[in-house]
């Protein structure tokens, strides 16, 4: 069932007791942070995923990251048919991401060019964009699926952007959190006991994911030297 932020409010006053001390507004900043807890902490949710194209400039290594954006699921990069590199159709680069410091060991200038250009093979996502290496050194398109952040929930009529087999556990905390604002530590130890029962039995959507299994193969090499009869 479906939760708006009214409905989420409001049951759980009820549940922490029904108690009439919390505001509208506190009420909707616990249950904001309850969202949050159960989008960050719950691998993988489905509706978060999100997808960005962009496309590169040569010799910009720097592409900004959507508002939205969360971390990266993978990154992949096309070379057109009509670019010097790519003569016989489009060639699709699956992009790796390194870390910062491998990054800037390739560097041989001040200025962060990294004296190489060339077709980006290497992502790392940093502050507010992506660097890319080697400098891209043509137009390039890209796209980037990545996870999205939680959007605030402000009206009453907002509902929280994952499936809703979870607008449960974002109640259940939320009755945690609102019981532990006024010092109820046996009424917070209950709530807690239910959030952590309710999502340890429910399905994560990456494990809804695995449950189709016809990509999911393992390949096994036979050397000549293994001593089979």
């Amino acid at each position: 069932m479906q939760l708006n932020l009214a409905q989420i409010c409001s049951s759980a006053t009820q549940m922490a007791g029904g108690r009439l001390d919390w505001t509208p507004s506190e009420a909707s900043m616990w249950a904001n942070l309850a969202y949050t807890e159960v989008a960050t902490r719950i691998n993988a949710h489905r509706p978060k995923e999100a997808l960005a194209i962009s496309s590169t400039t040569s010799g910009g290594n720097r592409i900004a990251l959507p508002t939205d954006f969360d971390y990266t699921i993978a990154m992949t990069l096309y070379v057109g048919s009509g670019s010097t590199q790519s003569s016989n159709g489009t060639v699709v680069v699956p992009m790796r991401m390194r870390d910062p410091r491998w990054v800037d060991s390739q560097r041989i200038s001040g200025d962060g060019d990294t004296g190489v250009a060339g077709i980006p093979e290497v992502y790392v996502p940093y502050g507010s964009w992506l660097e890319l290496w080697p400098s891209p050194n043509s137009a390039y398109s890209l796209m980037m699926r990545y996870m999205s952040k939680a959007p605030t929930l402000v009206n009453s009529t907002d509902t929280p952007n994952l499936d809703e087999r979870w607008h449960a556990a974002i109640l259940y905390k939320t009755v945690e959190l609102l019981e532990a604002s006024r010092n109820n530590v046996e009424g917070e130890a209950l709530a807690r006991n239910r959030y952590l029962n309710y999502v340890s039995s429910t399905p994560t959507d990456f494990a809804l994911k695995q449950k189709d299994r016809s990509g999911m193969v393992i390949r096994t090499k036979w050397r000549a030297d293994d001593g089979l009869d």
